[in-house]
């Protein structure tokens, strides 16, 4: 089965625009079949080494999907800094991650942002 195929239906990205709904910078949504973890487009410092220590545990030892989500400039670059440190960590084994870029919206002036979604999938 491929990477895609393993997507749940719910992170599969179309062309809709997703909104922003963020009250802080960093936000955790965990469902029954994946974990969405949600970085913000206004997000100030944020403390990469614990987010990354809770990823590994969930993907590794819960083995457990987890989705990163990042809107807009910092918020891209906050997710992939957060899935190569996580990469950068694990010598056993090697993360599989899918890759996709959509466009959001900030309710507060309804502009596009790019953003990012990053799938970090358990290994079979």
């Amino acid at each position: 089965m491929s990477l895609r195929e393993r997507i749940p239906e719910q992170l599969k990205i179309g062309e809709d625009i997703i909104s922003i709904s963020l009250k802080t910078d960093v936000e955790v949504f965990p469902t029954s079949e994946y974990v969405l973890l949600e970085i913000s487009n206004k997000a100030g410092r944020i403390y990469i080494p614990k987010i990354v220590g809770t990823l590994r545990n969930l993907v590794k030892e819960e083995q457990r999907m987890v989705a990163i989500r990042g809107f807009g400039f910092k918020g891209i670059g906050l997710a992939v800094r957060v899935a190569h440190e996580l990469k950068l960590g694990e010598k056993k084994f090697t993360y599989e991650m899918t890759f996709d870029t959509f466009d959001a919206s900030d309710p507060e002036d309804n502009r596009p942002v790019t953003s990012i979604q990053i799938i970090v999938l358990p290994p079979e």
